[in-house]
């Protein structure tokens, strides 16, 4: 064999081996035998579309797969399946996959659309505390879209059906209200219709006295005008008796103060003139025999105060 021969050989040969080894490099990472993956365990009430190519999702973003369904048997109630998951150990960026624990895993039916799928949901509020290879978490099954418009028209048709009832008692309360009302308003008619004629009588026999009335109000009307008019004469001469009532009350005053000195004197005189009465006839009471012998005067003294004093009291 000649040396291009073998060197050819050689060239074929080293790209078989390279071409083996981009399939199972490109096997290798397409397969997913290079990831990193732990178990987790959730329980479903049905197994329903759940395979090895049921994806696995946290808050939306996939991190795994189903690997197994098994049910469990032994149990003294309904028949439940143990799911296993693989997820991934880290994600893109290479962070840890950590799933707190109280974590709930919501299991969506087969639909239309798509297969079945697993989704995980925190809680809002986490303990600290994170689900560890192995555990086990409760699956809560979760309706399909068709499902829930299902149910959705299902809770509607029984509100429907509620409203039609209460509607149908409703009407049945009125058409009894409607009869009693009927009947009311038949047993009320004779007496109604009586108490009508009897409001007419009653107006025509007041019509005339309404009339009478009238025509009292028009005479009385007629007779107020002269009345109103006496009263504003009457009025008015009260105003000018006022009128010169106040002029005389002006001209005593103006007298009263121009004889106030002769006035002041007559007063004080006849205080002393009525003094002297007074001790006259004392003097005669007590002995009637000095109208022979003569009465002794009275004291000039005396009476000078009590004129000085009539005289301040007349002062005003």
């Amino acid at each position: 064999m000649s040396l291009a021969e073998r060197t050819s050989d050689a060239l074929i040969g080293v790209f078989v081996v390279g071409a083996l080894l981009v399939l199972l490099t490109a096997i290798y990472f397409t397969q997913g035998w290079n990831r990193r993956t732990w178990p987790v365990y959730i329980t479903a009430a049905s197994a329903e579309g759940l395979n090895s190519d049921t994806k696995v999702y946290l808050q939306g973003l996939e991190i795994g797969r189903v690997n197994s369904v098994s049910p469990r048997i032994g149990g003294t109630g309904p028949l439940t399946f143990l799911v296993q998951l693989t997820l991934d150990l880290r994600f893109a960026n290479d962070s840890l996959v950590q799933i707190p624990r109280g974590t709930r895993a919501l299991i969506a039916e087969a639909s239309f659309v798509g297969g079945a799928s697993i989704s995980l949901e925190t809680p809002a509020i986490g303990a600290g505390v994170m689900v560890e290879p192995g555990d086990t978490l409760d699956g809560i099954p979760r309706p399909s879209p068709l499902g829930q418009i299902a149910q959705v028209a299902d809770s509607l048709a029984r509100q429907v059906s509620l409203v039609l009832a209460d509607t149908r008692r409703l009407l049945a309360d009125v058409d009894g209200t409607v009869r009693d009302v009927r009947t009311q308003v038949g047993a009320a008619g004779p007496r109604v219709q009586s108490s009508l004629a009897a409001v007419d009588a009653g107006l025509k026999h007041l019509e005339p006295t309404l009339r009478h009335t009238a025509a009292l109000a028009a005479t009385a009307d007629s007779g107020f005008r002269p009345l109103q008019d006496s009263l504003s004469r009457t009025l008015a001469a009260a105003r000018q008796l006022l009128l010169r009532l106040d002029t005389l009350t002006s001209t005593t005053q103006q007298v009263a103060s121009e004889n106030r000195a002769d006035l002041r004197t007559t007063v004080a005189q006849m205080k002393v003139v009525g003094l002297q009465l007074e001790y006259f006839l004392e003097q005669l009471s007590r002995r009637p025999l000095r109208m022979i012998t003569g009465i002794r005067p009275v004291n000039t003294d005396s009476l000078r105060g009590v004129t000085t004093d009539t005289l301040a009291r007349v002062t005003p």
